[in-house]
């Protein structure tokens, strides 16, 4: 199991955005969410990544408990949460472009539960 939410919910005011949401996602599982406009997709990435703290609930992500840790920690761990609408940096080539996406959790790799760099990896592969 690479990531794991049990029982997760979160709450703006008077609104329940997130209410008890279990998953369980496999390592190298295809995994998708959906739904409508509202109906939460979005908040549970955010709580997922650290964005937003849940309201009750727990994340498990590589085997760390991940639940508490702000955004910078979790993306150090190997997730991140990315946007809709992309945006490269315009000075960059594409190859430079592609190794920053690559490369932007830093750190030395060691708290990582899937480090990059070895062999076969596409952080290896992108350094060459």
């Amino acid at each position: 199991m690479i990531l794991e939410t049990k029982s997760v919910s979160k709450v703006f005011g008077k609104l329940q955005a997130l209410q008890d949401v279990d998953l369980q996602v496999e390592k190298g599982e295809v995994f998708g969410i959906a739904g409508p406009n509202g109906a939460g997709k979005s908040t549970l990435f955010n709580v997922i990544a650290g964005v937003y703290p849940p309201s009750a609930g727990r994340i498990v992500f590589g085997g760390h408990d991940i639940t508490r840790l702000s955004p910078h920690k979790v993306c150090r761990l190997g997730l991140a949460r990315t946007f809709q609408i992309p945006q490269t940096f315009k000075t960059l080539s594409v190859h430079d472009n592609v190794r920053v996406g690559a490369t932007f959790g830093g750190g030395d790799g060691r708290d990582r539960p899937f480090p990059r760099g070895g062999p076969g990896s596409d952080h290896h592969r992108l350094r060459q």
